[in-house]
């Protein structure tokens, strides 16, 4: 039996960021999303583009599984939690990068920067211990 490799302070706190960012964004557009000041409906963004509806919870959905799945691949110390967040985060530079290139909303690029911002604060909490992830 594979022993449980020791899980460090940083990716703990990565993992418990994301967990926070699914509740409080991910699920809170799910199932509220009218409540939102920025949009009337369902609405999320998919590779850099809009998406409204039905087709917007369901992408929901999905974001909400992938979340959940890099918490449980970073809490466990996966092998395939470091390839996750790898994987994310090349998604959110690109898909922001259409997004305000497409869009160009200059007044909400406020949302760009929080991103690049996220994309910055997981890839240095996870990449100094990328060799622990297990086999």
């Amino acid at each position: 039996m594979k022993t449980p490799l020791a899980r460090p302070p940083s990716i703990t706190i990565a993992a418990l960021l994301i967990a926070f960012y699914a509740v409080m964004v991910i699920l809170w557009d799910l199932i509220a999303p009218f409540e939102r000041p920025y949009a009337q409906g369902p609405v999320t963004v998919v590779l850099g583009f809009r998406v409204y509806g039905i087709a917007a919870q369901l992408v929901h959905v999905l974001q909400l599984g992938v979340a959940l799945a890099l918490v449980y691949g970073l809490w466990t110390m996966q092998w395939w939690g470091w390839r996750l967040v790898i994987g994310v985060v090349g998604y959110m530079v690109l898909s922001v990068s259409v997004w305000v290139s497409f869009y160009q909303e200059y007044e909400r690029i406020g949302f760009a920067f929080f991103y690049v911002i996220v994309v910055n604060v997981l890839l240095a909490l996870t990449f100094p211990h990328r060799e622990k992830f297990g086999d």
